[in-house]
């Protein structure tokens, strides 16, 4: 949650149009076919033949045009045309376009004389074929992608990226968004790097694996975990016919009308959507199951507090999805934590709300010991050290100015970057007085490596930048939480729009949701017609662990008036493990996600017609080991 927002970051930062389509080999739809198309060329070609004359140059072409033929025929491409350095190249399977394009770096990288620098870029999507080729904008995308890739890098659309992440063992790496010459839209890229031998279809350091203590306790409690499915469908194992008489409902706290509805809308369709699966599928243990949605509204805040008091009176009301915002959060766990009714939240980060330190046990006061409330979204402080992880590690700072601007994140930051060998100078913005808050980083010999801000726009952070530039300290990196992330410079009264030319080389920390796999966008897409939120995608988390755990208390065979806390009891427990399309995760103690994602950004200063935009580096899980 953004501070001082009543709704997430998402509005804010604008995320790229996703192109996804049903992940498979070559996709029909409507008598086309989405194909692979591959750009390959290669990198300091003409200054090559400059240096070295143009019999090493055309020796050089040779070898290069030899292995990547020799790759391109190994898997199934058609090479279309081949100009110069340049190979256009098309697919029937997406799968073999990347596997070529990482075969091709991969030898050219080998080459016995010396690596062969290509860059390699990849698009798919529907195309007539016509003579001499293929028309339509995904040939001109890969061509575009490939001039982004560098020295033996393969560049992926977001499009090849779904298409292809439940069959190809790789890791992809967020490039972020690009605005790419002749397309309108920005488009995120991933560079493809091969993962492990014996490494499972697209790995990623977002995906968890059960411990052997979780699948020990697995095993021996005979607890069985709803899975989600390739396509839209549910796998739901071992039936079962311990359940009371249905139907149960989960019921769906969210905003749904008002400023919040474009955030709260997506929530609902997706549980929905993960009702309507279960029960296509013969229900959880043969029993049918309903949604009850409530509308959450921050500037009417009786809504929370009257809607939990409704769901826990409902008998049939098994658990719920949300509260939305922390603010309804906070108002309503006080009232379920008293009944056991299970909260399952996509998006609600504050950490006061689980953990006891900020003061968690005041709000399950009821039942201090009792956790009911759980949610996907990390919470704010672990920004506090995923950026002191990204100064040291991403940054390469030893040292860093912290200026507090009245948040206590600045205490939190420090004890962190401290912990791992950093030293830390401290001053505060009082008064305005952007000068005595810099003077540290105008020391000769000592100066620190990096400016930490732990403040918002509001606080003043874009006049602390400015005062920077203007004092000659410009390339001193400038790192700031999510308060700076509240738009383009194109956007008035945005940390970009106030910082102008001085926001280049400023970055800032995100809590966010992992990635959702590819098959619950297509039928979310197929089910609504539009892209699902990230706050979607967990809220379908949130369900199939409801779904999971409800299944799971179904082996013991609960009277009615004792499945509302079986299903409670089972979600909750830190032991247990739930494969979703966020990937495997669970919760602590707390009731906190194992996953706890952090998405970092940096200024692009051209983008957004050249008035800067955030651009995405990468996205990282400070969660438990698993």
């Amino acid at each position: 949650m953004c501070r001082g927002l009543a709704f997430p970051c998402a509005r804010v930062i604008r995320k790229p149009g996703i192109e996804l389509r049903s992940p498979t080999m070559a996709v029909y739809q409507g008598g086309t076919i989405t194909r692979g198309f591959l750009f390959a060329d290669l990198r300091g070609y003409t200054d090559f033949v400059e240096r070295r004359g143009a019999a090493a140059a055309a020796e050089l072409l040779t070898r290069y045009r030899v292995l990547a033929r020799e790759e391109i025929g190994r898997f199934g491409g058609a090479e279309i045309k081949t100009e110069g350095d340049s190979f256009y190249v098309v697919f029937d399977s997406v799968s073999d376009a990347v596997r070529c394009g990482l075969a091709i770096t991969a030898a050219a990288q080998a080459s016995d004389d010396q690596p062969i620098r290509v860059g390699v870029g990849i698009h798919a999507g529907e195309t007539i074929e016509a003579d001499g080729g293929y028309v339509g904008s995904p040939v001109n995308i890969a061509a575009r992608i490939c001039a982004q890739a560098g020295p033996g890098e393969v560049l992926v659309s977001e499009t090849v990226r779904a298409l292809t992440m439940t069959l190809l063992p790789v890791h992809f790496k967020s490039r972020g968004r690009r605005q790419l010459k002749g397309v309108t839209d920005p488009i995120e890229m991933f560079a493809v790097e091969e993962a492990a031998a014996g490494a499972n279809a697209w790995p990623s350091a977002r995906r968890q694996r059960l411990s052997r203590r979780a699948r020990i306790a697995l095993a021996s409690s005979g607890v069985i975990v709803a899975a989600a499915a390739a396509g839209i469908g549910w796998v739901l194992l071992q039936p079962s016919t311990g359940l009371p008489k249905g139907p149960w409902r989960i019921g769906v706290q969210a905003p749904l009308s008002g400023p919040g509805a474009p955030y709260g809308i997506p929530i609902r369709n997706a549980v929905q959507l993960a009702v309507d699966q279960a029960n296509g599928a013969g229900g959880v243990a043969g029993v049918q199951l309903a949604l009850k949605a409530y509308d959450e509204d921050p500037e009417h805040r009786a809504r929370g507090p009257a809607a939990a008091r409704k769901m826990v009176a409902d008998r049939r009301t098994i658990a719920t999805v949300g509260p939305f915002t922390s603010t309804t959060a906070g108002s309503t766990i006080p009232i379920t934590n008293r009944a056991g009714l299970l909260e399952c939240s996509p998006a609600a980060s504050y950490a006061g709300l689980t953990k006891p330190e900020f003061g968690a046990l005041d709000l399950r006061a009821a039942h201090p010991k009792r956790i009911n409330y759980v949610r996907l979204s990390p919470t704010d402080d672990v920004q506090d050290r995923a950026l002191a992880d990204f100064a040291t590690h991403d940054l390469d700072a030893e040292s860093a100015l912290v200026i507090s601007a009245g948040w206590d994140d600045a205490d939190r930051f420090a004890e962190a970057f401290s912990a791992l060998g950093g030293r830390v100078v401290r001053t505060k913005l009082e008064h305005g007085d952007v000068n005595a808050a810099l003077e540290p980083l105008r020391r000769k010999s000592d100066a620190p490596d990096l400016v930490v801000f732990a403040g918002d726009t509001l606080g003043g952070a874009a006049k602390v930048r400015r005062a920077m530039r203007a004092a000659g300290l410009g390339t001193t990196p400038f790192l700031s939480w999510d308060g700076i992330l509240d738009g383009s410079g194109a956007e008035k009264g945005s940390f970009l729009q106030q910082a102008r030319e001085a926001a280049d080389g400023a970055f800032a920390g995100l809590t966010a949701i992992a990635p959702p796999r590819a098959d619950f966008v297509n039928a979310y897409r197929a089910a609504f017609g539009k892209e699902p939120t990230a706050n979607a995608a967990a809220a379908y988390a949130c369900t199939q662990v409801i779904l999971a755990s409800l299944k799971a208390a179904a082996e013991d065979g609960p009277s009615a008036g004792e499945l509302r806390e079986a299903v409670r009891a089972h979600a909750v427990d830190p032991d247990h493990r739930y494969e979703t399309v966020l990937g495997t995760l669970g919760f602590d103690a707390n009731g906190d996600s194992t996953q706890q994602m952090v998405s970092f950004y940096r200024v692009d200063p051209l983008a957004a017609n050249q008035a800067g935009d955030w651009t995405l580096i990468k996205q990282q899980d400070f969660g438990p080991p698993q």
